[in-house]
């Protein structure tokens, strides 16, 4: 098989137990609900529909749908200012949790010209946290509506919502004259699966099913925290 080696390649990372082992948007919840800030009902919604999705009682999409309704809930007419600030203390404590091999993985994607989008379902107010500590430039989160400086209780855009991380990767690629078919996709759940299936490189971290079962029938690399960077470096090699 022959390729273009100058054309560009991006990477699409997930967070939320593929860099992180935690969800980091739930460990901004729990803070939120540690400090009596937001709705108190509508956190312990967001818990109860994680809860149902362990259980097997609700599939994904609608876990997504409940915690993306609950959460923004949540944050009705909270100053973004006080969510802003609550990320950052908590983001000082979730980074001494980044698995290893994160840092190492952003230093070889930049050494071989490759650039890094850091996507994810929590909340752009912590997932930016992430990225800038990492020197990532391009990241998305889930994205709250704010009007008169409070949170309206609507989202404007969830990730993890079917075909939203896929948009995301295209519009990215595009912006940056990107093949995807050369591209990687870093990820671990039913939400990444649109955009493991539309790159070149997919790698699928410590999955479960369903998505391990989807990646053994398609034969796509299954890593992990320990060979992931190997895995990485034949992707780049490609």
């Amino acid at each position: 098989m022959t390729h273009d080696d100058s054309a560009a390649r991006v990477a699409i990372l997930d967070v939320d137990g593929t860099m992180h082992p935690r969800t980091i948007g739930l460990a901004l919840l729990h803070e939120m609900r540690q400090r009596g800030l937001g709705r108190g009902d509508a956190i312990a919604e967001v818990m109860t529909a994680v809860g149902l999705l362990r259980a097997g009682s609700i599939d994904f999409p609608e876990m997504v749908a409940r915690c993306t309704a609950a959460y923004a809930a949540a944050l009705a007419d909270v100053d973004p200012t006080q969510i802003i600030a609550l990320a950052q203390v908590t983001w000082q404590e979730l980074r001494r949790e980044l698995f290893a091999f994160v840092r190492p993985l952003i230093a070889r994607l930049g050494d071989a010209g490759v650039t890094p989008y850091i996507v994810s379902s929590s909340p752009h107010e912590i997932v930016a946290l992430l990225a800038a500590d990492l020197g990532v430039a391009d990241c998305h989160g889930s994205r709250f509506t704010v009007d008169a400086g409070r949170y309206t209780g609507a989202c404007e855009f969830m990730p993890g919502a079917p075909g939203g991380k896929l948009t995301l990767l295209r519009q990215f690629a595009a912006a940056r004259g990107a093949t995807l078919s050369r591209s990687i996709a870093l990820g671990n759940g039913p939400g990444d699966l649109e955009v493991l299936a539309v790159v070149g490189r997919p790698l699928v971290f410590e999955a479960g099913p369903p998505l391990l079962t989807i990646a053994r029938d398609r034969g796509w690399p299954q890593v992990d925290r320990i060979n992931v960077l190997d895995y990485v470096d034949r992707a780049l090699a490609s």
